[in-house]
């Protein structure tokens, strides 16, 4: 389920998506050809709340004698910020991608409810892919919906083994593929138009080898079976 916070954000969109409904006949339709130009450039920034979906071993379930009861994985915040590609397909989809795209974010587990592992900042480099399907517009603002793929990769790796990076005994692998899906509402004025979306990504790629690069049967790791990256993003998209 959404958080308040992320929920507060759904009804401003809405809001917004409202208000430029009530006021249209009122105002001047900006940039009304801006759907001619089949390509457009642009540059976002965002702010991203981030956290492992962990699933865990059968040796977990089984060890009624465990020192180590409970391990979770706190929300942690990340920013992003980058360039965009968008190509107009038709009235209705556009294709877009961000090749110059970086992340920093610092996740973390938690080990008893009180011991905290930490991961230093890490620098990713991601490239979205998504394929949007927009209402039509009116006037100055339109809705949309978009699904795609991002593969991002890690770019200040600190010690590597085997494709592995090794942090405050917290190995996660360096590089991701994501689902990535959303909504968001094209504003346009005079010069420009801005973005707000809401973006959902959830990991595919297991981040990490229980029992692996020297981690001991007795350390919090060796408990977990996969460790699925997830975060919901908030981005301004300026074209």
């Amino acid at each position: 389920m959404l958080s308040l916070h992320w929920k507060k954000i759904v009804i401003v969109l809405s809001l917004l998506s409202l208000s430029e409904g009530s006021f249209s006949q009122e105002r001047i339709k900006y940039q009304p050809d801006y759907d001619a130009k089949r390509v457009h450039f642009g540059y976002f920034l965002g702010l991203a709340t981030t956290t492992y979906k962990l699933r865990f071993n059968n040796a977990y379930l089984a060890d009624i004698n465990k020192t180590i009861y409970a391990i979770t994985s706190p929300s942690s915040s990340g920013i992003k910020a980058g360039g965009v590609v968008n190509f107009h397909i038709n009235d209705y989809f556009d294709f877009r991608i961000a090749p110059l795209s970086v992340s920093i974010y610092a996740r973390k587990l938690l080990e008893n409810d009180s011991i905290q592992h930490n991961q230093v900042d890490k620098a990713w480099f991601e490239i979205p892919m998504i394929l949007k399907y927009k209402s039509e517009r009116r006037h100055n603002s339109r809705m949309f919906i978009f699904g795609g793929v991002k593969y991002g990769f890690e770019t200040n790796v600190v010690n590597k083994k085997a494709g592995v990076a090794q942090i405050n005994n917290f190995s996660t692998k360096t590089s991701d593929f994501c689902i990535e899906y959303g909504m968001g509402l094209e504003l346009f004025r005079e010069y420009f138009k801005v973005t707000p979306e809401l973006h959902f990504s959830h990991g595919i790629k297991n981040m990490i080898n229980p029992g692996a690069n020297g981690i001991s049967k007795t350390n919090f790791l060796s408990y977990i079976d996969r460790m699925n990256t997830h975060s919901v993003t908030f981005f301004l998209v300026f074209q």
